[in-house]
């Protein structure tokens, strides 16, 4: 087993036992303004066909799951952390949504049925896999979709100011769990790479209030305002 494989392992005792006590589990079903945020975008990038089978790969709280539920689709939320599983199926529980839609496994390696999902969804997943291991998802991602299958990455854009602020404990405080983050262009040479084609690429605005305005007039012109690499792509 390689390193990466070998510290992606050894971080799965940290989702286990801290990640998800470090904020509410109240969290995914609480209409805040991140949550708002978060769904807005990610479903900015692709907003699904209701007979369209869904599957969300390393769903953690279920936002984005829970979300598309509500919106009355069939989704699969994956996690490999039973922590993340066990919020989920509550949460969707409490919110009278079906909870038998959260299963625990590896998103690099799933066990589904190959070619049977229209779209994939890895929103704020892929800052947390290390490299090797995000090479693996994106194999796995193309096993599972159709053909012209559509694939939406989000995450975290690393030239980013809170990003910068983050890294070097400046004010705010270093993400443990975001062991490796993308930058776009890797992003669109990694799905090329492994035969997708990239149909859109854009950047998103943070949710501080003011601070999106500045954001959105100008983060076509300076990296320090793209707060969110948003990336559609489909299987060829």
């Amino acid at each position: 087993m390689n390193q990466d494989k070998i510290k992606q392992q050894q971080m799965k005792s940290y989702y286990n036992n801290t990640f998800y006590e470090s904020i509410p589990h109240s969290f995914a079903d609480r209409e805040t303004r991140f949550n708002q945020y978060m769904v807005k975008n990610v479903l900015s990038i692709y907003y699904p066909k209701k007979h369209e089978k869904i599957i969300d790969l390393g769903c953690g709280w279920g936002n984005i799951s829970l979300a598309l539920q509500k919106r009355g689709f069939s989704v699969l939320g994956i996690d490999y952390s039973e922590d993340s599983i066990n919020l989920c199926k509550k949460t969707a529980e409490k919110l009278d949504l079906d909870s038998s839609r959260f299963i625990c496994r590896d998103a690099t390696d799933t066990g589904l049925k190959s070619n049977s999902f229209d779209v994939v969804y890895c929103a704020d997943l892929v800052e947390h896999l290390y490299p090797a291991v995000y090479d693996e998802l994106l194999i796995e991602v193309y096993r599972l979709l159709k053909k012209g299958g559509e694939f939406v990455i989000y995450t975290p854009n690393p030239s980013h100011l809170f990003e910068i602020m983050k890294k070097h404990n400046i004010i705010l405080k270093k993400v443990v769990s975001h062991v490796d983050y993308k930058t776009m262009k890797r992003l669109k040479s990694s799905l090329t790479d492994n035969r997708f084609t990239v149909k859109k690429a854009f950047y998103c605005e943070s949710h501080v209030p003011i601070l999106d305005l500045i954001e959105r007039l100008t983060l076509k012109f300076f990296p320090l305002f793209r707060r969110r690499n948003a990336v559609l792509a489909i299987k060829n």
